[in-house]
C-alpha cells in the first residue's frame, strides 16, 4: 500500500517538473512578445486588441477596421510598384523649346542618279581592250559589257542583261570598291557654286567624296570619321549633340546653298530612272542608309530651285533611366551596348544586315560601310546577294506576334534583331520641300549686280539650285526621365501607409525590433528558467525512487529518553 502510494506520488512530481518543448517555449515567447508588441507598437489601434478591459465587440470592430486598413494599405502599394514598373518612364516637352542654333545641322549628301559616269567608263573600257584576254571584245561590246557593273548598285535589274562571271572575268584582279569609286561621277563635276550660311565657299571645303547607301557622293557635315564600320569609341565621338558638327541660325539666306551642274551627255547607268540627282538627309554621325533608319531623300530635277526647310526636334534623356531594366525603357545609351563601341539605332540595325549578309554569302556589298577581314562583294557574289535582297532589307519587329499584315513571309520572315533597341538621346529632323521652275534663258542674261553674291558670274543653263535651310527659330526640346526616382517611391509608399494604417519607418524598426531581439531574449530567459526549476526538482524525485518508505516513532526523532540537546552559544 505504502508503495504504490509513493509510485503515484512519484509520477505527479515528475509531470509537475517536466521541462517544455522548444517549440512550446519558443511560441510561448511569441504570444508574450506580440501582446507587448501591441501594448506598445506605434501603430494606432493595436494596443485595444489586448487590454483586459477592453469589451469583445470593441476589439472586434478594432480587428475589422485594422484589416480593412491593411488590406487597402497592400493594395495602394502595389499600385504603386505596378505603375513604377510598368511605366517607369516619362516624356516631357520643355515648353520654350532650344534655340535652333544650338543643334547640329542634318548631314547632306547629293548623289546623282547617273551612277556611272559615260567619259570614266570609256577610259575602264579602252583600258580593258589592251588586256590580252579581252582580244575577242570591240569598244561596243566591252561598253555593254561594264553595263553590267549597275548589278552592284541595283539587284533589282534584269541577271540576264549581261554574264556576271565573263564579266567578272573581263576585270582581272579588282577593287570592287576602287572600281565604283572611279566610276562615278565626281564632286567637282557636280557642284558649280556653294554657300554656307550666306558665306561663299569652295564646294571642295564643304563636301567630301564619301561612301553612302547609293555608292559614293558628295555628303556635307558627315562626322563618321572613317567609312569602317563600328571601330569607333566614345572617345572618336562626342555625346553631347551641342557641341559638334556645322550648325546654322534661322535667317532666310542662312543654311547651306549648292549651285549643280546636272548633265546628261555623261550619263551612262541610272540607278533610279528619271533625270537629276538624289539629295538624302541623316543624322550627321550615322551612315546613310534608309533600311536602318535616320535618313530621308528627295529627288532634285533639272532647272529647278529646290528649297528644303528641316525642322529639328531634340529628345534628352536623364542617366537617371539606366537602372530601369532594358524591357521597360527599350532604349539604349551611346556607351551602354556591348553589340556596337558607339551606340546608334540606325548603326545597330546595319550591323545586323550586313552580319545576315556575311552568313549567307560570305561578304558584304560596297555599298556598306567595310569591315577589316571582311570580304568585299564582288560581280561573282551577285547571284547570292540578289537571292536575298528582299530579306536583307527587312528587319523584323521585336513583337511576340508578328501581325500578319506585315507580309513578312514574302520577304523570308525579315531579319530578327532584337539587340537594336532606339536611342535614348537623339535628334530627328522632319523636312519640307518646295520647287520653283527655273528658265535660264531668262535667268542668264540677268546682271550680277541683281543676283545673290555666290551666283555671280554663273551660268544657269542645265543647273539646279538647292537651298537647305531651318524653317523655325527653335527646336522642340523633349526630356525622358524617370516618372519617380527611388526615394520618390519609398516616400509614396510612406505616405500611403501613414495615411491609412498610421504605419512609418520607426514602426518597421519596431516590429523588427520586438520580433528579433526581444523574442530571442525572452526565449532564452523562458529557457534557462525551464532549465533552473527541472535540475530543483531533480533531487527529491531521485530521492524518492530511490529510498524505501517506512514508519518513524517519535523517539527517533527526540532522541532517547532523558536526554536533550544543549544549547552551544
Amino acid at each position: 500500500m505504502n508503495q504504490n502510494y509513493s509510485a503515484n506520488l512519484y509520477r505527479q512530481r515528475l509531470k509537475k517538473t517536466m521541462r517544455p518543448t522548444k517549440r512550446e517555449t519558443l511560441l510561448e515567447s511569441v504570444r508574450s512578445v506580440t501582446k507587448e508588441y501591441c501594448k506598445e507598437s506605434s501603430i494606432s489601434g493595436l494596443k485595444h486588441l489586448v487590454e483586459e478591459r477592453t469589451p469583445h465587440i470593441e476589439k472586434a470592430i478594432w480587428t475589422i477596421t485594422l484589416i480593412a486598413a491593411l488590406i487597402c494599405s497592400v493594395s495602394l502599394v502595389w499600385m504603386t510598384f505596378q505603375r513604377y514598373y510598368q511605366a517607369p518612364l516619362v516624356t516631357t516637352q520643355i515648353p520654350e523649346g532650344i534655340s535652333i542654333n544650338k543643334i547640329i545641322f542634318p548631314a547632306v549628301g547629293i548623289c546623282t542618279n547617273n551612277r556611272i559616269s559615260k567619259r570614266a567608263v570609256t577610259e575602264l573600257a579602252n583600258a580593258l581592250l589592251k588586256e590580252k584576254r579581252n582580244e575577242k571584245y570591240n569598244e561596243k561590246k566591252m561598253l555593254s559589257m561594264l553595263f553590267g557593273l549597275g548589278l552592284l548598285y541595283n539587284l533589282q535589274m534584269d541577271p540576264n542583261i549581261v554574264d556576271v562571271m565573263e564579266l567578272h572575268q573581263t576585270l582581272g584582279e579588282y577593287d570592287v570598291n576602287e572600281l565604283m569609286k572611279n566610276l562615278t561621277p565626281k564632286c567637282e563635276d557636280l557642284l558649280l557654286r556653294c554657300s554656307w550660311n550666306e558665306n561663299p565657299m569652295a564646294c571642295s571645303k564643304l563636301f567630301d567624296f564619301r561612301l553612302t547607301m547609293n555608292g559614293y557622293c558628295c555628303t556635307f557635315n558627315y562626322l563618321r570619321s572613317s567609312d569602317v564600320m563600328f571601330e569607333e569609341s566614345t572617345d572618336a565621338r562626342s555625346t553631347d549633340m551641342y557641341m559638334y558638327g556645322n550648325k546654322s541660325s534661322f535667317d532666310f539666306d542662312q543654311g547651306l546653298k549648292v549651285l549643280l551642274y546636272l548633265e546628261e551627255d555623261d550619263d551612262f547607268f541610272y540607278n533610279t530612272p528619271l533625270n537629276g540627282a538624289q539629295l538624302q538627309f541623316s543624322d550627321a554621325y550615322d551612315f546613310p542608309d534608309a533600311p536602318s533608319g535616320s535618313f530621308s531623300m528627295q529627288i532634285v530635277s533639272p532647272h529647278v530651285q529646290l528649297e528644303v526647310l528641316a525642322s529639328a526636334s531634340f529628345t534628352e534623356a536623364s542617366r537617371d533611366i539606366e537602372h530601369v531594366s532594358l524591357k521597360l525603357r527599350k532604349c539604349l545609351f551611346f556607351d551602354e551596348s556591348s553589340y556596337l563601341p558607339f551606340y546608334t539605332h540606325s548603326d545597330c540595325l546595319l550591323k545586323c544586315r550586313m552580319s545576315f549578309l556575311m552568313e549567307k554569302c560570305n561578304c558584304t556589298p560596297f555599298n556598306m560601310p567595310k569591315i577589316r577581314n571582311t570580304k568585299t562583294c564582288d560581280l561573282t557574289d551577285v547571284p547570292c546577294l540578289t537571292k536575298y535582297h528582299a530579306q536583307s532589307t527587312t528587319v523584323r519587329p521585336d513583337l511576340e506576334e508578328i501581325p500578319p499584315e506585315l507580309e513578312l513571309d514574302l520577304v523570308g520572315g525579315g531579319i530578327y534583331c532584337p539587340m537594336c533597341y532606339p536611342t535614348c538621346s537623339k535628334t530627328t529632323y522632319n523636312y519640307d520641300y518646295t520647287n520653283v521652275h527655273i528658265f535660264p534663258d531668262h535667268v542668264n542674261p540677268t546682271p550680277d549686280k541683281d543676283k545673290i553674291d555666290w551666283l555671280h558670274g554663273a551660268n544657269f543653263t542645265g543647273t539646279s539650285i538647292v537651298h537647305v535651310k531651318y524653317g523655325r527659330e527653335v527646336a522642340d526640346c523633349y526630356g525622358q526621365n524617370v516618372i519617380m526616382k527611388w526615394f520618390d517611391l519609398i516616400s509614396n509608399i510612406g505616405s500611403t501607409c501613414g495615411f491609412v494604417t498610421g504605419f512609418s519607418f520607426v514602426s518597421v524598426l519596431e516590429f523588427f525590433y520586438f520580433y528579433t531581439v526581444k523574442l530571442m531574449r525572452d526565449y532564452v530567459i523562458r529557457r534557462r528558467r525551464e532549465r533552473r526549476i527541472a535540475s530543483g526538482a531533480s533531487t527529491p524525485a531521485q530521492f524518492d525512487h530511490d529510498c524505501r518508505y517506512r514508519p518513524i516513532y517519535w523517539n527517533e526523532i527526540t532522541g532517547p529518553k532523558g536526554s536533550r540537546v544543549e544549547n552551544q552559544f
